[in-house]
């Protein structure tokens, strides 16, 4: 717990002062005192708060989502992008981007999508029976018609809009503003409560069906958790992007540091995952200055470089 803690007074120190513009400690001493140079308070206050706000609450959502599906499904590397949210969320964003006037906001197209196809494929796995095989599949169905429906918008659309739908693909944290980040923060706290709520239930869950079901684990208590974990997943994508791996990889890791247990399970990966995003981030807008690497692209190498170290250690 002490090397999160450091772990985590590093990584802020570092997403405050690396950028575009170097901020010295110095400086950012000053700023906490009330002086310095106004151009670089306005430069902290409005730009990079409102960024690390923006990175905490989106790795803490899909770390605590994936950590959610992980014990729903029984598998320690499943993804939380299976339940078709990504692909969703794509379809709602490039629609709006390509076809719908630019007063109209791409979160909500981008957070309707997302829900509309968590939505089908719950529908549809509830229909053959809620079980983690019908899931997968019934997300990976969803998730590819999608994605070709995406491909088909391309075909109809402007180059230009074409591109932003792409950048917005990647993973764009330089989006986040506090009229946005703070209630987006407030709602992400709120669920990653409730499902710490039911940790005793995820305990159970992860033991397998049959053993759930004779402790009275049913249907309902799935569709409830299932529902709370999609918002929470949804929630990030609609507001950053599409930003991969992160709801994969650290509640594998976390799990492997601290154990199983959900109740000390979900918090730990909330906050690791929120840690995890904030450095990728500051390594992207830091790598090629005055250049940007979109934190999606970032979170994909390292994805990457994830799978290829469990492959060397499976093999071992």
């Amino acid at each position: 717990m002490a090397m999160l803690i450091l772990a985590a007074c590093l990584v802020l120190a570092a997403a405050l002062s690396l950028g575009a513009r170097f901020i010295t400690p110095g400086e950012l001493l000053q700023l906490l005192q009330g002086h310095g140079d106004p151009m670089v308070r306005a430069m902290v206050i409005e730009l990079r708060i409102p960024r690390i706000l923006m990175a905490l609450a989106a790795g803490a959502a899909l770390a605590g989502g994936g950590t959610v599906f992980q014990a729903m499904l029984r598998n320690p590397l499943a993804d939380p992008f299976i339940i078709g949210v990504s692909g969703g969320a794509a379809l709602g964003a490039t629609a709006v981007i390509l076809f719908l006037p630019p007063g109209v906001p791409v979160v909500a197209g981008a957070f309707a999508g997302s829900l509309g196809a968590t939505f089908l494929v719950f529908s549809l796995s509830r229909r053959l029976s809620l079980g983690s095989e019908t899931l997968i599949l019934a997300g990976v169905a969803i998730s590819f018609s999608l994605s070709s429906m995406v491909f088909l918008m391309y075909a109809f659309g402007r180059s230009s809009d074409v591109h932003r739908a792409v950048m917005w693909m990647m993973g764009d944290l330089s989006l986040g503003r506090y009229d946005m980040v703070l209630p987006g923060t407030l709602m992400v706290a709120v669920l990653i409560g409730a499902l710490f709520f039911f940790h005793r239930h995820l305990d159970i869950i992860s033991f397998g069906e049959n053993f759930s079901r004779n402790l009275g684990i049913g249907g309902k208590s799935l569709g409830t958790i299932f529902w709370i974990a999609a918002l929470l997943v949804a929630l990030p994508v609609a507001m950053a992007g599409i930003i991969g791996f992160v709801g994969l990889m650290v509640p594998h890791i976390t799990r492997s540091l601290w154990g199983g247990r959900h109740g000390r399970l979900i918090p730990l990966s909330a906050c690791t995952g929120a840690l995890f995003l904030l450095a990728a981030d500051t390594a992207g807008r830091s790598i090629a200055v005055p250049y940007e690497i979109p934190v999606g692209v970032i979170t994909g190498l390292a994805g990457g470089i994830f799978f290829v170290a469990m492959l060397f250690r499976r093999r071992q």
